[in-house]
């Protein structure tokens, strides 16, 4: 049968139209059938592109190589070309998975997972190694093969694998910059054990917060990434830089700050609204200076911390962490928020600050709840968006604690 005559058959097929006639377990089947035809089909293909290879007929066509052929003639993605002119090249090595790659059994990915694994194994060993792969294949994705081939050469040639671990370590990288507007832009490649102790972090951090949670998934773990970092901040324990430790220094100019108006600087590059950075000075050093019409500094004031080491401790035992209703992050993650401003003439006390986690702090800034004291605890006042009777909420740890302590 000809390949015409195949597709000739798969129209009729499609034609049809009547894929509803299948349900559960005979619609998963007929899915399995067609994948194993689409790897048979590419079989057939790499065996065309074999005899095309020995014919010379990229060079006919006025093509550097196989691949280009594949990639302007089959007008094939880059990638997929590589991938077909590679199973051209090494298949013939590999007879085990080429059987089951035309027994449809594996597909064209899992092929070529087993070829990189084999490549790396002692010759003596390969076809042990092979085996191996090819009787896991058909249970597992190409991911998951491919974590096999990496079980298995550590087994069949542990000194290369430690070596292989130790050059891939060396490709490790973080690289940033920032666009137009300010936005730091990041990209970066992590050794698997400094990988796992990242994503154990923002996992950690960037889990829902609560049932109220809106963000997407991906929001949740910018935001966490950013928490990270202000952890480490506030340790105390990173190195100095430029004599100082390390900080985010702002200038803006007193009236902007105090009527939210305008814009300040940081010290890596700005703007930012006097909105946003009223924000941040809930919980931040504020150093006055006194600048001449230049900008230059003729005197400064001395830092004020806005929450003393006493209060944060206060806040602690009262909140027990993020007092916002239904957060569970704990003291250290959190940063004190005056209820009313300081810039405002709020005072620093007890009865006038309360905890709240980075998202919750935003929260609190930009979707109009509110803060009242009852008994001395912090109480929530929702929107009218949010609850149209406005009923005041409490965290549940707070709550806990007042009922128990009123009975």
């Amino acid at each position: 049968m000809s390949a015409k005559a195949i597709i000739a058959l798969l129209k009729r097929y499609l034609a049809r139209g009547d894929t509803y006639r299948f349900t559960g377990d005979p619609l998963l089947d007929e899915l399995r059938d067609f994948e194993k035809i689409a790897t048979l089909a590419v079989a057939a293909s790499t065996d065309l592109a074999t005899e095309a290879q020995s014919q010379g007929l990229y060079a006919d066509q006025g093509c550097k190589d196989l691949t280009v052929l594949l990639r302007t003639a089959l007008k094939l993605a880059p990638e997929d070309a590589q991938r077909r002119s590679r199973l051209v090249r090494e298949l013939p090595s590999l007879p085990l998975a080429k059987e089951a790659m035309y027994a449809g059994t594996i597909s064209p990915r899992h092929a070529l997972v087993v070829s990189d694994a084999v490549a790396k194994i002692p010759e003596d060993r390969a076809v042990e190694a092979e085996e191996a792969l090819v009787k896991h294949a058909p249970l597992l994705n190409p991911r998951q093969l491919m974590y096999v081939g990496k079980r298995i050469r550590t087994q069949l040639d542990p000194e290369g694998a430690y070596r292989d671990e130790q050059e891939d370590i060396a490709q490790r990288s973080v690289k940033m910059g920032k666009d137009h507007n300010g936005w730091l832009h990041f990209t970066g490649i992590l050794p698997p054990v400094e990988g796992a102790a990242v994503e154990a972090a923002l996992h950690a951090l960037a889990s829902p917060r609560s049932g109220e949670d809106t963000r997407t998934p991906a929001q949740r773990y910018a935001d966490s990434l950013t928490e990270a970092m202000k952890i480490a901040l506030a340790t105390r324990e990173l190195p100095s830089s430029g004599g100082l430790r390390p900080q985010i220094i702002i200038t803006i100019p007193y009236h902007a700050l105090l009527t939210a108006i305008g814009f300040g600087d940081t010290s890596w590059g700005g703007p930012l609204s006097a909105h946003l950075i009223r924000e941040m000075a809930c919980d931040a050093n504020i150093l006055p200076a006194v600048l001449s019409g230049k900008n230059v500094p003729l005197n400064l004031g001395r830092s004020k911390r806005t929450a003393s080491p006493g209060i944060r401790t206060a806040l602690a035992v009262r909140d027990k962490g993020c007092a916002f209703p239904g957060c569970d992050r704990p003291p250290a993650w959190t940063e004190a928020h005056h209820v009313v401003h300081w810039l405002d003439g709020g005072p620093t006390d007890l009865d006038n600050m309360v905890l709240l986690c980075s998202h919750h702090h935003h929260v609190m800034h930009q979707q109009g709840w509110e803060i009242v004291f009852e008994q001395g605890l912090p109480t929530f006042i929702p929107p009218r968006w949010v609850d149209p009777d406005q009923k005041p909420l409490r965290n549940i740890r707070v709550e806990l604690d007042l009922a128990i302590s009123a009975g």
